[in-house]
């Protein structure tokens, strides 16, 4: 593809982005790489290095809940250490000019979408920084600011209520998304016009069906990505780089 063609390309998914009525970003690990924050997959993934089965499953935790804290207690700090990158906020922005229009559906637990200022973020797989009792279902939703003052590292987080264990308010392997925000996430894919395929390997299911709902409604699909997926085929639109690089320049 020629320079000239590239940039018009990039135009013309400006202009659909100005024309769009309803947005919606489903976003993966790959958009908070640029962060610092290390994807799930691929040749530099964490599961090259550990194995998910012990470490973030619902067996896992059930056979051995210290080792579990033990490995979410180390990506929390390197959470509360990152920021926000470019993409980010350039999703942000847009939603702040464009109120009503653009919804995240996310499958990072890591509240960047957040702290980068988005307020319709419907999170697929959790919060990281949240604990939900094994026993009574009591749930705290905190964040990276308040989440080491409640609890330490020392030890696995106790309920304030029954003073059960309490497991990360995260979707583990072995469990089922939260009912209401697939039922969300499949109506504003199922209703938008425009959706953006950001840093996401498109291998979880059943979040990796969300493009499809988008397809129904004959919406537009723009993927960005340093990599192709297995349904890069169905996508009106690449982009091969990351969304740090790319979303600021298609979202203005």
């Amino acid at each position: 593809m020629s320079n000239n063609e590239h940039s018009e390309i990039i135009s013309h998914v400006r202009s659909l982005v100005k024309d769009a009525k309803k947005i919606v970003f489903f976003t993966g690990a790959g958009i908070s790489r640029e962060s610092g924050i290390p994807t799930f997959r691929g040749e530099e993934g964490l599961w090259k290095k550990y194995d998910p089965t012990k470490l973030a499953s619902f067996s896992g935790f059930i056979s051995e809940p210290e080792l579990v804290w033990e490995f979410f207690y180390s990506r929390q700090r390197l959470i509360c250490q990152a920021n926000y990158n470019e993409g980010h906020k350039a999703i942000a922005v847009l939603e702040a000019n464009r109120p009503g229009v653009c919804s995240v559906l996310t499958q990072n637990i890591d509240r960047l979408h957040q702290r980068a200022g988005s307020k319709d973020v419907v999170e697929l797989h959790g919060n990281i920084f949240g604990v939900i009792c094994m026993e009574c279902g009591f749930e705290e939703r905190l964040d990276h600011l308040d989440f080491f003052t409640r609890f330490s590292e020392s030890s696995i987080p106790k309920c304030s209520i029954c003073d059960n264990i309490m497991k990360p308010s995260v979707v583990l392997f072995e469990e089922s998304l939260p009912a209401n925000e697939w039922q969300k996430a499949m109506y504003l894919s199922g209703n938008c016009d425009l959706m953006f395929i950001v840093g996401s390997s498109l291998n979880v299911s059943p979040a990796n069906t969300l493009p499809y709902y988008a397809l129904r409604n004959k919406a537009t699909l723009i993927e960005v990505n340093p990599n192709e997926t297995e349904m890069t085929y169905l996508m009106n639109y690449s982009f091969r780089g990351s969304a740090a690089e790319y979303l600021p320049i298609l979202l203005t």
